[in-house]
């Protein structure tokens, strides 16, 4: 049985076709104006690529690097994916590049599930206004993913959700029938591929131990947000970078609503 032509009470649907009479749709024909690929590497990102390409759709496939991205992702993208553009890093004031590791002390505290100020300065800065961004995001994914929808607008862009609707087992059918190579990771037991560490994961301590440079790059900034938030005159309830590192990972019994935290919810 293909999983990817769903029965319904009208008849069978061909999901494949349906995901590229939505790209097709919805594609930008504004003089100016771009299609563009949010693309990580990961397996959602892989079919919705393929797919935008058999759509026929002009778009340009970019990856914006976090910092964070596991090596072998990285290596992934170099050699499978020679076409996507790598999206340059934001600039601070003084001209350096942000990275996780310079993000963290000036936000004075680690990324966490309540406050992602990563994600929207890291990953979320593919595109300018007007422009339509295509993402591989599912309904499946998570409680909050499944309430979106298909078409949205976001940060004055154009976003589109073509295969919003697919299920794990019909993203793995699409690879495994097109042969679309995918990263090794998946092969050794990963179920999503991300930023190494990443609060919103149920795996962050395994990630973290299989990349001691990731956790010791953490570490390292954790010291320097203490200082940051030493030099500005804020609570600081830790002794070093390894004792924030305990609390981030929840072994340690803390108050994680430090001093700081409400001001990132209105940005």
């Amino acid at each position: 049985m293909e999983l990817l032509i769903e029965k319904t009470l009208i008849g069978e649907i061909n999901k494949e076709e349906k995901a590229i009479e939505r790209i097709k749709h919805f594609q930008n024909r504004t003089e100016g104006k771009k299609n563009i690929v949010a693309f990580s590497g990961g397996k959602d990102s892989i079919v919705l690529k393929d797919l935008v390409k058999r759509a026929g759709v002009e778009a340009e496939f970019i990856y914006s690097p976090p910092s964070v991205d596991p090596p072998e992702l990285i290596q992934y993208i170099k050699k499978y994916h020679t076409d996507v553009k790598w999206q340059p890093y934001l600039k601070d004031k003084e001209g350096k590049e942000i990275t996780m590791w310079t993000l963290i002390p000036k936000k004075l505290m680690p990324p966490t599930r309540m406050v992602r100020y990563c994600c929207d300065v890291m990953k979320e800065r593919t595109g300018d206004e007007g422009d339509t961004v295509y993402l591989g995001v599912r309904w499946e994914e998570s409680s909050k993913r499944s309430k979106l929808p298909m078409v949205g607008f976001w940060k004055k862009k154009n976003v589109i959700r073509p295969i919003i609707d697919w299920t794990d087992e019909e993203i793995w059918e699409y690879i495994h029938k097109y042969n679309l190579p995918y990263c090794e990771l998946y092969d050794q037991g990963w179920k999503r591929l991300g930023c190494i560490g990443c609060p919103l994961t149920s795996n962050q301590k395994l990630e973290l131990d299989k990349y001691p440079v990731y956790k010791k790059n953490y570490e390292i900034a954790f010291e320097r947000m203490i200082e940051e938030r030493k030099r500005r005159g804020k609570e600081v309830k830790w002794e070093d970078g390894k004792e924030v590192m305990a609390w981030w990972l929840g072994e340690t019994i803390k108050n994680k609503n430090i001093e700081g935290q409400c001001s990132f919810f209105g940005d």
